[in-house]
């Protein structure tokens, strides 16, 4: 059987001198040049050549690569010393070649691994953790987004173990309104994940039972954490509890991330515009993920069980097939905010408790 063989970005020469000899005389397919960590986890191979130094190579990358079935062969150059062929033991790869081999000895080694390659046995658990993933969003900002998460979060975190992650790209805002550091935050959560996953603890902080990652530093104005990064922290995250409940923005800044979440909370205000957005937002996600499990959650809801049932008819009548519920409006959510502390036993706090179980219900 010939071989599908991906090739890892390299400065070095000695990609295109197994690809021109691979042309040349057969005994393997190049199907592709990774350019990066998504690229490498969504493409179709056997085997991938990736050398000490590309930037991209983790240990979370090999063991994602590994668990897909396929087989990772690093290339270094013995000049460098003991520390590249160091690097790639580090990462998990079991077989290595010098960058000076010939196309043949290339092949072989290929040959080789394949031969010795191992299924992963179906009984064994997937690197994907099994933890609950449910993300917040909502239309636009200013609708409680991330109060609706710390609340569900903390209302989780009573019987599961609960993390709450600020994946809000252009706003993120778990760490200012729980009065956290800025550092350790997601970054550096991503970063262990990435490279030192033993330490991963060190950047997860406690508030009582609940554990949090906060977002990121930057406020948003640096680079945004790509979604692939974003996938690996979750499965970080998830082998460390039984729930993620993630702050993802609003649904602009979302919608790559939505349809990796078993449920999907969206927050809209309970106004007439506020409704009507939510209605309409809904509706663009169920068209983009239509097999996307969704709660709706009306924020802000005033005193009178007329409007109140006269909002969630009128919900109910445009989507029919989403359940809704209401969330009242609690002025101790402001001062709580002002104080950086969670919002205590209340009325909202009982509501928000209900919420959680109707998401349990609906994925059980």
């Amino acid at each position: 059987m010939i071989p599908d063989i991906a090739l890892a970005a390299s400065a070095r020469d000695w990609p295109d001198r197994v690809h021109r000899f691979l042309l040349d005389h057969g005994g393997g397919r190049i199907v592709d040049r990774v350019m990066g960590v998504d690229q490498a986890t969504k493409a179709s191979f056997d085997v991938l050549l990736i050398d000490d130094v590309c930037s991209f190579l983790t240990p979370r990358l090999v063991a994602v690569i590994k668990q897909s079935g396929a087989e990772v062969i690093g290339v270094y150059m013995p000049e460098d010393g003991p520390d590249a062929k160091r690097r790639l033991l580090e990462c998990g790869i079991a077989d290595v070649i010098e960058t000076e081999a010939s196309p043949e000895e290339f092949l072989a080694k290929i040959e080789a691994t394949l031969a010795h390659r191992t299924t992963v046995p179906t009984t064994e658990p997937s690197l994907m953790s099994r933890a609950l993933r449910i993300g917040v969003t909502g239309p636009c900002e200013g609708v409680g987004m991330t109060e609706v998460a710390v609340a569900l979060a903390q209302s989780m975190a009573n019987d599961l173990e609960t993390v709450l992650v600020d994946l809000d790209q252009r706003w993120p805002s778990v760490a200012q309104r729980l009065d956290l550091p800025v550092h350790p935050n997601i970054r550096t959560a991503l970063d262990h994940a990435l490279h030192r996953i033993e330490r991963l603890d060190e950047a997860i902080h406690r508030l009582g039972d609940l554990m949090i990652v906060g977002g990121r530093a930057d406020g948003g104005r640096g680079a945004e954490i790509s979604r692939p990064d974003a996938l690996m922290l979750l499965d970080a995250l998830g082998s460390r509890s039984d729930v993620i409940v993630a702050d993802l923005g609003p649904v602009s800044e979302s919608s790559a991330l939505i349809r990796e979440f078993d449920t999907v909370i969206m927050v809209g205000e309970a106004t007439p515009v506020g409704v009507s957005r939510l209605v309409k937002t809904a509706g663009t996600v169920l068209a983009q993920h239509p097999l996307q499990s969704l709660l709706l959650v009306v924020n802000k809801m005033g005193r009178g069980s007329f409007r109140r049932s006269e909002i969630l008819d009128e919900v109910g009548r445009m989507l029919p097939d989403i359940p809704a519920v209401t969330l009242p409006y609690d002025n101790r959510l402001g001062p709580a905010a002002w104080d950086g502390t969670l919002v205590g036993k209340s009325r909202y706090g009982r509501d928000v408790g209900e919420v959680s179980k109707v998401v349990v219900r609906s994925l059980t």
